[in-house]
C-alpha cells in the first residue's frame, strides 16, 4: 500500500471514529456510508476517496459535507483540505473499520484465536495460536477479504462448478492443481479467492496465502529488478501455501514476467501447493501467452463464471440488503434484477443507490421512483447488450397492440406507419445493420424509406418529450431481453 494511501485509511478511520464518538446514535446513517468509502490518496492539500458513482459522491457532499468539514477540523486538518472522488467503488472495496480492528486486537490481546469475526473457536482445528508477526499478517489479509466468504457466495448454475473447485481447494488444497476460473469482469472471481484467503486462514492460521493481481506481481518484479531483490522477490511467492493471481490475462506478451512466472508455478506446484487464478479467457484465448504456459494453465481444473441468471441477481440483491434498515419492495428488487444484466458491480451500485434514497426520504421508494432514480445506469446497461431486428419488431407491435406482420406488410394506416417509422428507427440505431438491410427485414422497403424513417422519428422526439421517453424505454426493455 502507498504512502498516500496509507495515510488516507488512517485520517479517515479518525474521521468516522469522531463521528462515531461525537455524534452516536444521531448520524448513524452517516457512519455507514462514510465506511463504505475507500480512501484512496491523501496529499498535502487534497483527500481521494472512492465511491461508487457521481451520483453518490453529490449525495454526500450535499447532505454531510459540512459533517466531513467539521470532522476533519476535529481530526487536525485545515479547512483548505480540498475532497475528490473517484468513482466505481462499491462498500466491499473498503477496508474494515478502526472499530472492527479494536474488536481484533482485544480478542488477541486476550489469547484468544477467535478474533477473526464469524469463527467458532469451539470448532476443531481453529486452536492453533499465531506468533504476534503472523497476527499482523492475519489481520491485514482478513481485512482483504472484508467479510467475501464462501456462506455469502450466491450460487447459480452459472457459477457452481467454479465454487465448488474453490471451495474443494480451500479445503483440500492439491485435488486441483491449478485453479483456473475466468470469466467477465464483476462476475465473481475475485469474490471466490477472497472466500479461499478467508476460509483457510480460519481454519490453518499459521497457513500462508499470498494473494496478489497480474499487475501487482509485475511491479513487484520491476521493483526487484531494479533493487537488485530478486531472492526477496522469488521467497515471498513461493515460500507460500497458497497463491492465488488475479487477473493473469496480463501476463500476456511479457516475455521475462512469463519466465519468472512459469518458474514460480513450477516451483508451487512441485511442492504440492495450491495455485488459484482468474482470467476473463480461457488459457488459449490469451494472445501472446507463451504456450508452455498455456499447457500449464490447463494441467489442472478449468471453469467459467458466466454471466448471473435472473434467480441468481435477485438472490444477490435480497442478501444485500439484509443488513439494511429500510427494505426495498419485491417489485423494485425483481426491476433491478430484470433491468441490469451484465455483471454484479452496477447491480450492487443500483441496489446502493435506491438504499441510499430511501434512507434520506425515510421511507421505502415505489417503482416508479426507483426507475426514475436508475435511469443513467440503465442506460448504460441499455449500451451492452446485443438486440436483432426481430426483438425490435415484436416489441414495438406488442406495445402498439399490431402483429409484426402488420409492420412488415403492405398496410399504411397511420398507427402501422407510425409503428413501423420507430422501428426502423430503433433497428438503424440499436444493430449495425444498414438502412438496406432493414428495408429488407421490414418487407422488402428501400433504402430510401428507411431513411426517410429514421429522421422523422429523431425530429419528432425533438419535439414531443412523451416520444422521446418511449423511445428511451424501448431501447431498455429491449436490452433486457
Amino acid at each position: 500500500m502507498s504512502e498516500g494511501k496509507n495515510k488516507a485509511a488512517a485520517l479517515w478511520a479518525k474521521v468516522c471514529n469522531y463521528v462515531k464518538t461525537c455524534y452516536s446514535g444521531e448520524y448513524e446513517t452517516a457512519l455507514q456510508w462514510f465506511q463504505g468509502m475507500v480512501p484512496l490518496n491523501l496529499t498535502e492539500g487534497e483527500l481521494t476517496l472512492g465511491v461508487n458513482d457521481e451520483f453518490f459522491a453529490t449525495w454526500i457532499t450535499d447532505n454531510y459535507g459540512e459533517l466531513i468539514r467539521e470532522s476533519l477540523r476535529a481530526c487536525g486538518r485545515a479547512d483548505d483540505l480540498a475532497l475528490k472522488f473517484e468513482y466505481g467503488y462499491l462498500p466491499d472495496d473498503a477496508k474494515k473499520s478502526d472499530d472492527d480492528i479494536e474488536v481484533e486486537n482485544e480478542a488477541s490481546e486476550a489469547g484468544r484465536n477467535d478474533f477473526i469475526d464469524g469463527v467458532d473457536p469451539d470448532q476443531p482445528g481453529k486452536n492453533s495460536v499465531p506468533d504476534d508477526e503472523q497476527c499482523k499478517n492475519l489481520k491485514e489479509q482478513l481485512a482483504f477479504v472484508n467479510g467475501q466468504t464462501f456462506n455469502n457466495f450466491v450460487v447459480g448454475e452459472e457459477n457452481r462448478y467454479a465454487f465448488t473447485a474453490a471451495s474443494t481447494a480451500a479445503k483440500k488444497p492439491g485435488t486441483f492443481n491449478p485453479v483456473y476460473i475466468y470469466g467477465g469482469s464483476g462476475m465473481g472471481k475475485t469474490h471466490l479467492l477472497k472466500a479461499v484467503t478467508y476460509d483457510v486462514l480460519t481454519s490453518t492460521p499459521k497457513a500462508i496465502v499470498r494473494y496478489t493481481t497480474c499487475e501487482e506481481f509485475l511491479n513487484e518484479f520491476v521493483d526487484s529488478l531494479r533493487s537488485h531483490t530478486n531472492n526477496e522477490f522469488r521467497a515471498r511467492f513461493r515460500n507460500v501455501d497458497y497463491l492465488l493471481v488475479d487477473d493473469v490475462h496480463h501476463l500476456a506478451g511479457k516475455t521475462q514476467l512469463q519466465e519468472e512466472f512459469f518458474n514460480t508455478f513450477n516451483a508451487l506446484h512441485s511442492a504440492n501447493k495450491q495455485i488459484i487464478l482468474t482470467s476473463d479467457k480461457q488459457p488459449s484465448e490469451i494472445q501472446g501467452l507463451e504456450e508452455r504456459l498455456v499447457s500449464r494453465f490447463l494441467s489442472g481444473i478449468t471453469t467459467q463464471i458466466t454471466q448471473p441468471t435472473f434467480e441468481t441477481r435477485l438472490a444477490i440483491l435480497k442478501q444485500e440488503q439484509m443488513s439494511q434498515k429500510l427494505k426495498l419492495s419485491d417489485d423494485v428488487l425483481n426491476f433491478i434484477a430484470k433491468s441490469i444484466v451484465s455483471n454484479i458491480r452496477p447491480l450492487k451500485g443500483a441496489l446502493l443507490r435506491l438504499s441510499m434514497i430511501a434512507t434520506a426520504l425515510g421511507r421505502p421508494i415505489d417503482l416508479e421512483t426507483a426507475q426514475s432514480e436508475l435511469a443513467d445506469l440503465l442506460d448504460k446497461e441499455a449500451e451492452t447488450r446485443t438486440v436483432t431486428i426481430e426483438a425490435i419488431q415484436k416489441v414495438v407491435t406488442d406495445y402498439f397492440g399490431l402483429h409484426v406482420s402488420d409492420i412488415t406488410g403492405p398496410k399504411r394506416p397511420k398507427n402501422i406507419a407510425e409503428a413501423r417509422m420507430i422501428a426502423m428507427y430503433l433497428a438503424r440505431k440499436m444493430t449495425t445493420h444498414t438502412h438496406q438491410e432493414i428495408g429488407l427485414a421490414f418487407g422488402g422497403r428501400n433504402h430510401a424509406t428507411v431513411v426517410h424513417a429514421v429522421q422523422h422519428v429523431e425530429d419528432m422526439s425533438l419535439k414531443n418529450e412523451d416520444l422521446k421517453a418511449q423511445l428511451k424505454q424501448f431501447q431498455r426493455q429491449l436490452r433486457s431481453v
